[in-house]
């Protein structure tokens, strides 16, 4: 039987609703690839802070919010973790999902490194599922 392949995905994001749609959606995935040997398995973070101290678990992707607040009510923006993700290893693919609707700051934020932004709204996970085939296919190719 052949090695089953792992990709690990770190979900930031504050929002405990969208955190389980998006673990709904990975689940959903991995339904899909099962027949291929492949395996999404992953994390969920409430804060930046958190998800940085875990980088050395070497996700694959991060599913990364753009406004996040944490249980200290202290606001961070992904910008920041972007750029310590890039440092810490620029092989990892950071997509970032958010509500927040600033093309400048979407700009930067791919400039910056994320491979994809993609806005929270009703058909979001429909744009987002694609993007994550295609990242997946790339890395086992």
């Amino acid at each position: 039987m052949p090695e089953t392949k792992q990709i690990k995905v770190f979900i930031v994001e504050d929002d405990f609703i969208f955190i389980e749609i998006l673990a709904g959606m990975l689940d959903s995935l991995n339904e899909e690839l099962i027949s291929r040997n492949i395996k999404i398995t992953y994390k969920t973070f409430y804060s930046n802070s958190e998800a940085e101290f875990e980088l050395r678990q070497n996700p694959d992707i991060i599913l990364l919010d753009y406004f996040i607040v944490d249980d200290e009510l202290n606001e961070d923006t992904a910008l920041k973790f972007l750029l310590d993700i890039r440092e810490h290893d620029s092989s990892i693919d950071v997509i970032i999902v958010s509500g927040q609707e600033n093309p400048a700051i979407k700009e930067d934020l791919l400039m910056k490194g994320a491979v994809a932004y993609i806005s929270k709204e009703q058909d979001s996970l429909m744009t987002l599922k694609p993007v994550l085939m295609e990242i997946i296919e790339k890395r086992l190719s």
